[in-house]
């Protein structure tokens, strides 16, 4: 790889020290990171680099596997740190400085919350660093809802091009979510059958056995939905359902997910009284209930859960339901892509499943319908299994901070797929808002409110667990 000068802001933050400097880490252990690559660590914090590689080897090491202390002292020789303080610009000149005229490959990442963006991005801009070589990574939440969203990405836009601008989230750069593309794309078996006259229905469900933790002043103004299905959740269903673009390169990856995304059924009041269902989780065993949880405010009514049945309005996809879930506090941690496959009536239940497991499994499965052994012509259910776990798995955050430094865009976001993805969601929390449908209940450490497994059951269909 080429040389180059990563600059974090926030490298004292929770998510720096967790995944950002565990995945750089990990990335100088696999022979990623050019021996002339530079780190410079920013935050408000008034440390030295001495003291910062002390603070950093006493909160990050614990978070990475089989951590190699020589090889740690190597990837932190190529660490410094100032202190900056985003609204002062002669903090802006001193990294400025730093950093010196003749670097030709700058990342910058935003480890901060995004209302200090602008202020960031202007300060940078005063200095220079946002020609042509600056590439700069944005953390979501970028916005609460479309309009917020809108304006983040319009100030961005006033010191930066779009083709500098990674928008990151981390479900992108998951090894069994890039393998989806490849999936569909190079295998004829899969290729003629992705459409409705062979699909089903579609099922995408992101559980949590965690609360809210440290996070619930966070979670409580968020949410489920804006937490987890705008960004996450949508991005998996695009990938999913978008036509395969003839060359996999980043701008026609991107097209198609934001292609994808315009087909979505918009979501109306009608709608959303019968296709959504929200919920938060209540007391039960050893678990508190979320009203109980630190930082939440005692009357809130957000959302914990949430499944929706989603609609394309596509020729590929018409009539065909994806359903959707995601959930903290359940029953077991796990996030699947379930794609069912039609069958003759007479053959019923028989179905062929193609399971996507995303976590805690990396791993690919085919439920196919056997004899069953013996003297017998009755069949039973079987999967084929296709383990990723056993080869070489880049940790998302790794790989898509290296595809940052390369210049490759192909698993960030583009502006139009966000505001997209808002404009569908933005219904809902307007919704919710006004109060026009029910917040329901589900026992802290299940599957979730029995109005969830009523809103697939009344079409017919059930939900895959596990």
């Amino acid at each position: 790889m080429q040389g180059f000068d990563f600059i974090l802001f926030g490298a004292t933050g929770d998510l720096a020290m967790r995944k950002i400097f565990p995945s750089l880490y990990q990335a100088h252990i696999d022979g990623f990171l050019s021996s002339i690559g530079r780190i410079i660590a920013t935050s408000r914090s008034a440390f030295n680099t001495e003291q910062f590689i002390e603070e950093l080897s006493s909160k990050s090491k614990i978070h990475i596997k089989n951590c190699v202390d020589k090889k740690w002292e190597e990837f932190t020789h190529s660490i410094c740190y100032l202190s900056i303080n985003l609204n002062n610009e002669k903090d802006f000149i001193a990294l400025k400085e730093r950093i010196g005229d003749k670097s030709q490959n700058i990342v910058i990442y935003f480890s901060i919350s995004p209302e200090f963006f602008m202020q960031a991005c202007k300060n940078l801009a005063l200095v220079g660093l946002n020609r042509d070589n600056v590439k700069i990574i944005l953390e979501k939440p970028l916005g609460m809802d479309l309009h917020s969203c809108q304006a983040i990405n319009n100030e961005i836009a006033k010191y930066y091009d779009e083709k500098q601008i990674y928008r990151i989230d981390h479900y992108l750069g998951k090894e069994s979510i890039q393998n989806l593309l490849i999936l569909r794309a190079f295998n004829p078996i899969f290729a003629s059958l992705w459409n409705r006259k062979h699909i089903d229905y579609v099922e995408i469900s992101v559980f949590e056995t965690l609360g809210v933790e440290s996070r619930g002043e966070f979670y409580d103004n968020t949410g489920a939905l804006r937490d987890m299905v705008q960004n996450h959740i949508l991005q998996i269903l695009s990938l999913v359902a978008m036509k395969i673009p003839p060359n996999l390169d980043a701008e026609s990856i991107r097209k198609a997910k934001f292609e994808l995304l315009k087909a979505l059924k918009p979501l109306g009041d009608e709608n959303i009284a019968k296709d959504v269902i929200r919920a938060q989780y209540i007391k039960s065993g050893n678990f508190k209930a979320y009203l109980a949880e630190d930082n939440i405010k005692e009357d809130s009514q957000t959302e914990t859960f949430v499944a929706i049945k989603a609609e394309i309005l596509d020729d590929n996809w018409r009539g065909v339901p994806f359903y959707i879930r995601t959930g903290k506090r359940m029953a077991d941690s796990f996030a699947q892509i379930v794609i069912h496959f039609k069958n003759k009536e007479s053959l019923k239940p028989h179905s062929n499943k193609l399971i996507i497991h995303l976590q805690p499994d990396n791993q690919i499965s085919l439920n196919l319908s056997v004899k069953k052994n013996g003297k017998t012509m009755k069949c039973e259910e079987r999967d084929l299994i296709l383990n990723l776990n056993n080869t070489f798995i880049m940790q998302p955050y790794e790989r898509l901070i290296l595809d940052a430094i390369e210049g490759n865009q192909a698993s960030f976001n583009h502006k139009e797929e966000l505001e997209v993805a808002w404009a569908w969601v933005d219904p809902i929390l307007e919704n919710w808002r006004e109060h026009k449908t029910p917040l329901y209940f589900y026992p802290a450490g299940s599957l979730g409110p029995k109005e969830s497994f009523e809103l697939i059951k009344k079409d017919g269909y059930e939900w895959h667990n596990f």
